[in-house]
């Protein structure tokens, strides 16, 4: 890893805006209006409301952005008085998307319209079956695809002006959810799936998330705060706290039928509770076993490979990803985690930026049952007497690694304040298009040092900033700066935590 220090006498939003190339006047929401008169929303309103008299079908996916883009068009249909139903795939009976079997039980139960969200832009041989029944077929998607669909509407970011690119599903569908009748919930839940989804952070999308959080703040969202755990809700609770426990359940689907978390969505009301305490065991179950599997992955890996292969029967498949990106991380390279399930390994794979993994296993595609991903995420699934035939093509082919340069805006100690972490909070959201900096405390002035918890290294820098390495870094040298990023101290109001990620 190189670093790019940052020690321009400019304001933090100028600092960041330069190291990332764009105009501050793109971080401005606050006059951004969404145009509810597109034509291309027109007419896929107009689509939708044709089949008013019709039976519809939602199907959505099992991450949050699919299962909050199935929450809004079941309350946008409710309110339309469309009758309806909705069905949320199982990722470990189902996989992605709409199969033959599920376009089956619609033809069985006598729906006349299948609504795709979140999936369905390239399932031209399922719905093309349901089609030739007579359903007919609206698909809301913002995957890639190389051929017009096969529905009789269809609405996807390429479709929209530049200022609404890289819209996730819940975001296109909250946009036409409130081109009906703005909905707060609708937009809490569509800003939600975008924050999640890790799409662009410019334009619409940001203007989605800013509104999202100005209403957890304003109005009471049972579902989310409960999810929450907490009244003050920023980007980092629901990043780390309630978008996790949300796929935690598609993650362990053995364990409770993903279905129930768009019940505990749709409900704004205290019933909701009702799920609440199975999602949060969930999500507690799916971190031990995420911790037990990173430790056997860490037990077993090569890491001197090119791409790190890592295989076992006792890795849960909804986990793989998870594990994936963490080593990931750890190591700079490319990861695939692969969960033996009798004689079938199915998994993911997790690249860093620059180091294109999709294009690369795409040459060996003929190794795998299934393949699909972009280029830093894979999803992929063999046969089991076929793990030697990839380890071969991954021993006789390089990857493009590129190092990676990350920014760092250096300052003084003493300017690290409430104030500073103010303006870094009004910068958010960051995100792919957007990255968060890192930020460098030059020649940090050391009070204390001890350990937390007994493993942590932990320093007093003044009264109202500690330090924490998270490494497990020794105490014993002088260090020219710590670089990480600044945040509230969890337990302590008036102090502020700076969590290390490297030291110089």
């Amino acid at each position: 890893m190189k670093y790019r220090f940052n020690t321009d006498d400019l304001s933090l939003k100028e600092r960041v805006c330069r190291i990332n190339g764009i105009d501050p006047e793109r971080l401005d929401t606050s006059h951004f209006l969404p145009d509810y008169d597109l034509e291309v929303l027109k007419d896929f309103r107009e689509t939708l409301l044709s089949y008013k008299d019709k039976r519809f079908f939602i199907v959505g996916d099992y991450d949050c952005d699919g299962i909050c883009a199935t929450v809004i068009m079941k309350r946008l249909l409710d309110d339309l008085q469309i009758r309806n139903n909705y069905y949320i795939p199982s990722r470990s009976r189902d996989g992605y998307g709409i199969s033959e079997r599920i376009v089956d039980t619609a033809i069985e139960n006598g729906f006349e319209v299948i609504l795709c969200v979140d999936n369905g832009i390239t399932a031209n041989i399922q719905l093309s079956k349901a089609r030739e029944t007579g359903i007919k077929v609206l698909i809301i998607d913002h995957h890639e695809y190389s051929e017009s669909p096969k529905a009789d509407a269809w609405l996807h970011p390429d479709l929209f002006p530049d200022q609404y690119a890289d819209m996730c599903a819940g975001g296109i569908c909250c946009l036409l959810s409130n081109s009906f009748r703005y909905d707060v919930l609708t937009t809490v839940y569509g800003g939600l799936a975008t924050l999640a989804d890790m799409v662009s952070v410019y334009g619409y999308n940001r203007y989605l998330m800013k509104e999202m959080l100005r209403l957890l703040n304003e109005e009471e969202i049972l579902p989310i705060r409960y999810l929450a755990g907490t009244d003050e809700i920023d980007y980092d609770t629901l990043s780390y706290q309630v978008i996790p426990k949300i796929n935690a359940v598609s993650r362990l689907d053995d364990r409770m039928n993903v279905n129930y978390v768009v019940r505990y969505l749709l409900d704004a009301s205290s019933r909701c509770m009702i799920y609440l305490n199975r999602i949060e065991e969930i999500n507690r179950t799916r971190k031990e076993m995420t911790r037990q599997m990173s430790a056997l992955a860490e037990r077993t890996c090569d890491s001197s490979r090119n791409v790190i292969v890592v295989c076992s029967e006792a890795f849960k498949e909804g986990l793989c990803g998870l594990i994936a990106n963490r080593m990931m991380y750890e190591y700079q390279k490319p990861v695939i985690v692969l969960a033996r399930n009798g004689e079938e390994l199915k998994g993911s794979g997790r690249s860093p930026k620059g180091s294109d993994l999709y294009l690369y296993l795409k040459q060996a595609e003929d190794l795998f049952l299934t393949y699909g991903g972009h280029e830093n995420a894979v999803g992929l699934s063999l046969e089991a007497d076929r793990l030697d035939d990839l380890l071969n093509y991954i021993s006789g082919h390089e990857i493009l690694l590129e190092e990676q340069t990350r920014d760092v805006i250096v300052m003084d100690q003493d300017e690290f304040g409430f104030d500073l972490l103010k303006d870094m909070e009004e910068l958010k959201p960051f995100g792919t298009d957007f990255p968060e900096p890192l930020m460098g405390i030059r020649d940090p002035g050391i009070l204390r040092t001890y350990r937390s918890a007994g493993r942590f290294m932990k320093y007093t820098l003044n009264e109202r900033l500690d330090a924490i390495d998270f490494r497990c870094s020794e105490n014993d040298k002088c260090f020219s700066m710590f670089i990480g990023r600044i945040k509230k101290d969890d337990y302590r109001s008036s102090k502020l935590s700076f969590v290390i990620e490297e030291t110089l």
